[in-house]
């Protein structure tokens, strides 16, 4: 599999999602990109929910295509391999979760009663949460004691930090007229790190390994 094609998925992730999120709030009158979550895009009988769907499901392929190339990556770096699949793994595991949060458990619409579907999508965006920044340490520990790019390193542990700073503001504001706002922020602080660590490894493509 092309590599090159693997870290454009990566590049393509973020972008697509911020399309996507835009995309469907103009598909839905009234929506609030301010106050209402991405994920009440995809709530049970939600507009457009099927087209939303398929577009959801091209953005988890995308992370579990540029998991794969990370994968890849660390296989041929010669040193330190475990470390670095780890993360890659634990990115791709994030991308199969995130399938299944938009289509096979989606979110309750916002002031209905909780179901099963629901809570799990509660827990498994937990869960994405949590193999999201746990892949970031792994890789960011390998960049570290490598030192392929100790710039990196201090980038990706940044990276973490904000990421728990805007998850906290987000659990915060549940509930208020900004949620929407902040749950965007921090999944973009995330998503920034991923365009980024694609684009390296993309620029980097024919000199390791």
């Amino acid at each position: 599999m092309n590599r090159r094609f693997l870290y454009i998925c990566g590049m393509l992730a973020p972008v697509w999602f911020v399309f996507m999120s835009i995309l469907g709030g103009a598909m839905r009158p009234g929506y609030s990109h301010f106050r209402d979550t991405v994920s009440e895009l995809f709530a049970p009988g939600s507009p457009n929910k099927p087209f939303l769907d398929i577009l959801h499901a091209i953005f988890a392929v995308l992370l579990i295509l540029f998991g794969i190339g990370l994968l890849l990556f660390f296989q041929r770096t010669g040193h330190l391999i475990r470390i670095g699949q780890i993360g890659a793994c634990l990115f791709i595991l994030m991308g199969c979760v995130s399938m299944m949060t938009a289509t096979i458990f989606p979110q309750d619409p916002w002031g209905a009663s909780a179901t099963f579907t629901g809570e799990m999508h509660i827990l498994l965006s937990g869960v994405i949460g949590i193999l999201s920044i746990f892949s970031m340490l792994l890789i960011g520990i390998w960049f570290g004691r490598t030192m392929t790019s100790p710039g990196f390193r201090v980038y990706t542990f940044i990276t973490i930090g904000m990421v728990l700073i805007s998850a906290g503001i987000f659990a915060a504001s549940t509930g208020g007229a900004w949620m929407g706002l902040t749950e965007r922020i921090a999944a973009l602080v995330g998503f920034q790190w991923t365009f980024a660590l694609a684009y390296w490894l993309f620029s980097r493509e024919g000199t390791v390994g």
